[in-house]
């Protein structure tokens, strides 16, 4: 990198290039573009770039609001991509909002259609272990109690090697995305010990979130390792995903 710089000072030809590090992908460059602000603003041919950065935008904030209000445990639980890959599903289901004009759409409206819905059951925030291969079994997820319900028979959990233990927690998220507010409730139960498992299980909220919104349903299948007196989280088989749309 010192060479790059050393080489941009003494050339002065490649001043329009970028040059910049992803953890991911290593050195990159990229040539830089410079327009007029107030070109962009008000010219006819800068305003689908315009539209696409005021939704683009729109959808960054839900995102985050959504991984503020899921909680430390939950966001723990994502994968490196999680929060671009939320960024991208929000996209597709705000363009599902059928009572709004382009660059006026929102992500509230295309949840409440029934593909936005579809687009987003199911989102895993760690790719690694998406929760269908972890949980063999559909939860039961009913948006007007906040229960989730899991049926745990034989061969319905898909046990780490070393695991010993298993917990799950719920995310009962309310979201009101044109005011950018929101609330969630969080239920969990006890741990279970490998091999003895109940055959249902239930996560109960004790109350319901506050405020207007969407709901959403989040379930965590979290596995651990009994040492000794103590029982240590695992990374491995950690699944976390959107079961309640």
């Amino acid at each position: 990198m010192p060479r790059l710089k050393s080489l941009l000072k003494v050339t002065g030809t490649m001043d329009d290039l970028t040059f910049y590090h992803s953890r991911l992908e290593g050195y990159l460059v990229r040539r830089t573009h410079r327009h007029d602000a107030e070109q962009v603003k008000n010219s006819p041919q800068f305003q689908r770039t315009m539209e696409n950065a005021t939704e683009f935008g729109r959808v960054t904030r839900v995102a985050a609001l959504l991984r503020r209000l899921m909680g430390d445990s939950f966001r723990s639980c994502g994968d490196a991509r999680m929060t671009s890959r939320l960024i991208s599903t929000l996209h597709k289901v705000m363009k599902e909002d059928k009572s709004s004009i382009r660059g006026h759409r929102m992500v509230g409206p295309g949840l409440v259609e029934p593909t936005g819905k579809e687009i987003f059951l199911g989102f895993d925030l760690n790719k690694n272990y998406p929760l269908e291969q972890i949980l063999h079994t559909r939860p039961v997820a009913d948006l007007e109690t906040g229960v989730i319900r899991i049926k745990t028979d034989a061969n319905q959990l898909q046990w780490p090697l070393s695991a010993t233990h298993v917990h799950f927690h719920s995310a009962w998220v309310r979201m009101d995305t044109a005011a950018m507010e929101g609330d969630v409730v969080h239920s969990e139960t006890e741990l279970f010990e490998r091999g003895n498992l109940p055959a249902d299980i239930a996560l109960n909220p004790e109350r319901s979130p506050e405020g207007p919104g969407h709901d959403l349903l989040l379930l965590q299948v979290q596995f651990y390792i009994l040492e000794g007196p103590k029982v240590y989280e695992l990374n491995e088989g950690r699944a976390c995903g959107v079961v309640g749309v």
